[in-house]
């Protein structure tokens, strides 16, 4: 014990060590969390999370030295979160707001988020201090509970878990935190040893074995030098280790993981480190992030053909942009067997006059997603398959391949080199501008806010720059303009605010520029364009062909009737490859269109089948939409409130009630709260101790304690009506006993 001024502090009984190996590990928690810069590649919005984990760590110390039980703490730490986390969130995004205004802010975000996802019909939001609440809380929950473990359970193990969990979670995710690991793992350690030997020592002074400061030098100097040789022997295997013997422990289940997240995936931030897992996946949704995948494992490697030299192995295609990212919307899984036609009933069903066929044999490796890989348009595979498509009009998204990451045979079908002048660029420049109704409905959305003054600027520069405002001219204008050393590729934009004005980033920046830009040129007759994610050509081998992980790419196609879609890369960097398509002869006639399309009838100037065979008609979906996820969540969410409410009143007992019974029930409930009978109280004084405390309750009390006495004491066999009031009682006690929530428990004196 020591005196500053008027003021005692009382040293803890476990020592000052304890408390401060459980505020590291909040920190080392907070920060491995903000490292990443969740909230959209923005670290200075995360960065009150140390706060907000020492907050909850000391209400999970505080509750059991003042006497709180766990419900009573745990509760008493739910409303102080609730009204701090807010705050706290709302200064992250408005440091010079006050208490108020802060609290506004983050209420008015919040409820933005929903609105947006929910029923305005955004595929993604713009708010961000709705991830700040959420990372706050779970900060916060998982110290005050890891606290309260320690101080108030004395189960220290238990902190050491439920922390660990939640950061192995969040190291799964990222990249470069083994230093956060390591830290942790030293604090965990010490933290047990404490621990143990406050509990020796509490035994040492009952038993009156000895002096117990000497157990506790024993302990600390061993577990000291146990820990320092653990931890250098760890990460000397970890740089010399040439095995890895659980490998494939894991294998499979991040795949699934995988398939989960992604229908969650867009209501959740995404930071610059993020890494989904490990590998490459791409999904339904292409998220705009701070990084692209660069680290150098072999994503797959694949057995081809010399028709496939320098060709992009396509995965998925994505039709609206949502500010953030790319989003497949209206998505269609038709089922089909293996080795039948994926295409056929398709629009995109290639056209044999422009494309060559071939077949791959694809071994994926550290390629995490079950999205097909091809050199082209995917037209058979010898598994089977679910072909993802658009809606009814059946524009190709992607082909999902079920049963994990078994190497698979594909036919797919290329475009013919553009030196054959099957396709030239004057063809292309003929070609008609009538689109089809369906086409144009998916494929030329600009939303709101996309294109701002330095893009508007920046059209207006490629507009005048182009020959002509004929779709081909515009977009290799676009392709060119946008690879020149006017802009630098920069895969790593973490702090950057990657626009038109900034001219740097990722294939993911520049496909996207180059797709709204080209949607934007004409808004009397929007040029159809969509964005792609795959693969770059990887190095060849013989007829081996490997791919990285750092070959992931994203480019565009545009829609030219008669041709279909035609490939454009503006990424430049010595990165992309972009379309080098001859001029070839002058063309006087065009393909013939329709000069007016339905969104119903599909391009006629395109070979398509008369019936489709070979698969089923549509069976599954790729899921809701984010409004009905949205709503069917708060639906359930009410629910569930309604359901715990009733469960409360519906536990009560049923039937006959024996006083005992009603008497433990009601020790019980109200012991939760941290009022449970001493042992120096009476049956009648405990009863009328809570009598005071919730005064509704009297008359219950006393009508349970009055059983209790007649049937413990004086043996009496109560039947009929008083054992149907004294069941009565009990299951309005188990409602009225809730009060005592409000009330602050007296301490106890320690002898």
């Amino acid at each position: 014990m020591s005196e500053r001024g008027p003021f005692r502090i009382h040293r803890p009984a476990e020592g000052w060590i304890v408390p401060i190996l459980v505020a590291f590990l909040g920190l080392i928690l907070a920060w491995a969390v903000d490292d990443p810069a969740w909230v959209n590649g923005r670290g200075v919005l995360t960065d009150c999370l140390p706060l907000l984990a020492l907050l909850g760590a000391a209400v999970g110390f505080i509750g059991p030295k003042v006497g709180w039980g766990r419900w009573t703490t745990h509760l008493v730490g739910a409303v102080f979160a609730a009204l701090v986390i807010p705050i706290v969130a709302g200064w992250a995004m408005s440091p010079a707001a006050s208490i108020a205004e802060a609290f506004h802010i983050t209420a008015a975000g919040s409820v933005d988020a929903y609105l947006d996802l929910a029923w305005r019909g955004k595929a993604l939001t713009d708010q961000e201090v709705h991830y700040i609440l959420v990372l706050g809380c779970i900060v916060w929950g998982t110290m005050q509970f890891a606290s309260y473990a320690v101080f108030g359970h004395r189960r220290p193990l238990s902190a050491v878990v439920i922390v660990g969990l939640v950061l192995l979670v969040n190291m799964a995710l990222t990249t470069d935190q083994l230093s956060y690991l390591i830290a942790y793992t030293a604090a965990s350690l010490f933290l047990l040893i404490e621990m143990h030997a406050f509990d020796e020592r509490a035994t040492w002074l009952r038993r009156r074995i000895g002096d117990p400061s000497q157990i506790s030098a024993l302990y600390l100097r061993g577990g000291t030098v146990f820990i320092v040789l653990a931890m250098a022997g760890s990460l000397l295997l970890t740089q010399r280790a040439a095995s890895a013997p659980l490998a494939g422990a894991w294998d499979g289940i991040d795949d699934q993981l995988v398939r989960i997240g992604e229908e969650l995936g867009r209501f959740f931030p995404v930071g610059g480190d993020f890494r989904g897992g490990g590998g490459v996946n791409f999904g339904s949704t292409a998220r705009i992030t701070d990084r692209w995948f660069g680290d150098s494992n072999v994503a797959f490697t694949a057995s081809v053909t010399a028709d496939t030299q320098g060709r992009n192995w396509r995965a998925a295609t994505y039709d609206t942009f949502a500010l953030k990212a790319w989003v497949q919307t209206g998505t269609t899984a038709v089922p089909v067997e293996a080795g039948a036609s994926l295409l056929d009933g398709s629009p995109e069903d290639p056209n044999p006059d422009l494309t060559i066929d071939t077949r791959v044999t694809v071994r994926p490796q550290d390629y995490h997603d079950t999205l097909l890989l091809a050199p082209g348009a995917p037209t058979a595979v010898d598994r089977s398959a679910n072909v993802l498509f658009f809606g009814n009009d059946r524009w190709f998204a992607g082909v999902d391949l079920p049963g994990g990451r078994d190497p698979y045979t594909v036919a797919s079908s290329i475009l013919r080199p553009f030196t054959d002048e099957a396709i030239t660029g004057n063809l292309l420049r003929a070609a008609p501008e009538t689109y089809p109704g369906d086409i144009s409905l998916r494929y030329t959305t600009v939303p709101d806010d996309a294109i701002g003054p330095d893009a508007r600027k920046l059209l207006n520069t490629l507009l005048a720059l182009s020959p002509s405002s004929d779709p081909y001219d515009l977009a290799v204008t676009m392709q060119d303009y946008l690879r020149s050393s006017r802009f630098t590729y920069n895969p790593d934009v973490s702090g950057v605010e990657c626009d038109a004005a900034t001219q740097q980033g990722y294939c993911l920046h520049y496909a996207s520029t180059m797709a709204i830009l080209l949607r934007a040129a004409n808004p009397d007759n929007p040029i159809p364009t969509r964005l792609v994610q795959g693969f770059l050509p990887g190095t060849r081998a013989g007829a081996t062909e490997t791919v990285l992980n750092s070959n992931a790419h994203a480019w565009v196609e545009v829609y030219f009737p008669g041709y279909g879609w035609i490939p454009f890369d503006p990424t430049g960097g010595n990165v992309g490859h972009p379309s080098v398509i001859p001029a070839g002869p002058r063309v006087s006639a065009a393909p013939s269109a329709s000069a007016s399309l339905p969104p119903d009838q599909p391009d006629p100037t395109r070979r398509i089948p008369g019936v489709p065979t070979g698969t089923t008609p549509p069976t599954t979906t790729s899921g809701p939409d984010g409004r009905t996820i949205l709503v069917v969540l708060a639906v359930i969410l009410g629910l569930v409130v309604l359901a715990a409410a009733v469960a409360a009143w519906a536990r009560g007992p049923r039937g006959e009630v024996t006083p005992e019974a009603a008497w433990q029930t009601l020790s019980r409930t109200a012991s939760r709260f941290g009022f449970g009978p001493r042992p120096t109280q009476t049956i009648y004084e405990y009863a009328a101790a809570l009598g005071e405390l919730v005064p509704v309750a009297e008359d219950d009390l006393r009508t349970v304690a009055d059983a209790k006495v007649e049937t413990a004491y004086a043996r009496v066999r109560l039947g009929g009506a008083r054992l149907d009031a004294v069941r009565d009682a009990t299951r309005r006690l188990r409602i009225s006993l809730l009060r005592l929530v409000l009330h602050r428990p007296r301490r106890r004196r320690r002898p």
